[in-house]
């Protein structure tokens, strides 16, 4: 009689995948032979029934046709598979698991063992590309309107000057490691649920080379690497916005490991206010304050844009709120390199005080009904 594989691993048929993994990590953690509580016949049961229902795939067939769909598919189970195939390691040779201690981590074996981490960065293809930097630049509001340049100076780690980035000094001859026997690698041992782990990484002393020179360099001690200060001239492509972040490839840290690219510069952007402008997307806004007679009157007045003065007509007969709309004073659109306008809002001056003169013109104003 075949066995139903919800049943063995304790949940519903319309468990989620989260929920079915952590019904199999909870039983197999229980049931592993190596633990004095284990079960083998039990854990391969719980590792057969995984295998379907942890694979989206075979999951769906299995819900369709049962025990059936094994011989259409070509899967066996456990009649082909086994713990060393499961628990292997590199090259399908097992690894070593000891259950004697308690220092172990649930996620750290599944996600090595069972390929649950498979998208993240290996620590050995971390070491070849050096680290990114970040930091903050403050430029002036004209300059995230137009665009321009501005300096920074930064620290960043580079390949020695004296040695080349090699590590040795200059004359001085290759050895075979020592530390390594010439294999570029270390085998260390992790702590996990499953017992302790084996795995592998660069060897310190020779940076992953298998070989290491027989004098350090006196510059950098052997890492191949120092730091320095830079001054970049950076290009402030027109109509950016605060907090915008500017990428330089290539101009982070060097790589630690020898032949590694470069990280990046990541330059974050902050944006001084400005005494008259304000934006407002691709536009910009100010207050345009006239007196009451070029209110009334109308006429030609000097003002200010972004990029210098310029003369604006007033209509006679202006209101206080009217908005004057400037084409193409405005922001440079990044996508389409289009400018956005000028917006300036007429805001009337009243005199506080009156000459008499002026008194009399406004005393005439009012008996006419204005």
């Amino acid at each position: 009689m075949k066995k139903d594989y919800y049943d063995i691993l304790g949940v519903s048929r319309t468990a989620s995948a989260e929920e079915i993994k952590k019904a199999y990590r909870k039983l197999a953690h229980q049931h592993h032979p190596d633990k004095g509580t284990g079960n083998e016949a039990r854990f391969k049961e719980l590792n057969e029934a995984y295998q379907i229902l942890g694979n989206s795939e075979r999951k769906a067939q299995y819900d369709k046709f049962g025990h059936t769909f094994e011989s259409a598919s070509g899967f066996k189970g456990s009649q082909e598979s086994n713990w060393s195939d499961i628990f292997g390691g590199a090259g399908g040779q097992p690894f070593n698991f000891d259950f004697s201690s308690g220092d172990f981590d649930i996620g750290d074996i599944f996600e090595n063992v069972f390929g649950m981490g498979m998208g993240r960065e290996t620590q050995a293809s971390a070491k070849k590309r050096g680290r990114n930097i970040m930091l903050e630049l403050t430029i002036p509001f004209a300059a995230s309107v137009l665009g321009g340049k501005e300096s920074i100076t930064y620290q960043r780690v580079v390949p020695c000057g004296h040695c080349l980035g090699v590590g040795g000094e200059p004359g001085s001859k290759l050895e075979t490691c020592s530390a390594c026997r010439g294999k570029g690698t270390i085998q260390k041992h992790r702590r996990t649920i499953l017992g302790a782990m084996a795995y592998q990484e660069a060897c310190e002393d020779c940076r992953g080379r298998g070989e290491k020179f027989t004098t350090r360099c006196s510059r950098c001690k052997g890492r191949g690497l120092e730091h320095i200060a830079e001054t970049l001239d950076i290009t402030i492509p027109p109509g950016i916005r605060a907090e915008d972040s500017l990428r330089l490839s290539g101009k982070g840290d060097a790589a630690a490991a020898s032949g590694g690219t470069h990280g990046d510069l990541l330059v974050r952007l902050r944006v001084l206010p400005h005494k008259i402008f304000h934006r407002e997307g691709n536009n910009l806004t100010m207050v345009l304050p006239i007196k009451l007679s070029q209110a009334i009157l109308g006429g030609s007045l000097t003002i200010e844009t972004i990029e210098g003065e310029i003369q604006l007509q007033i209509p006679e007969g202006s209101q206080a709120g009217d908005v004057l709309r400037l084409r193409g004073k405005g922001v440079t659109d990044p996508r389409s390199h289009g400018r956005g306008d000028l917006l300036a809002e007429i805001r009337v001056e009243i005199p506080r005080k009156l000459s008499r003169s002026l008194r009399a013109i406004i005393e005439k104003l009012k008996e006419e009904g204005h």
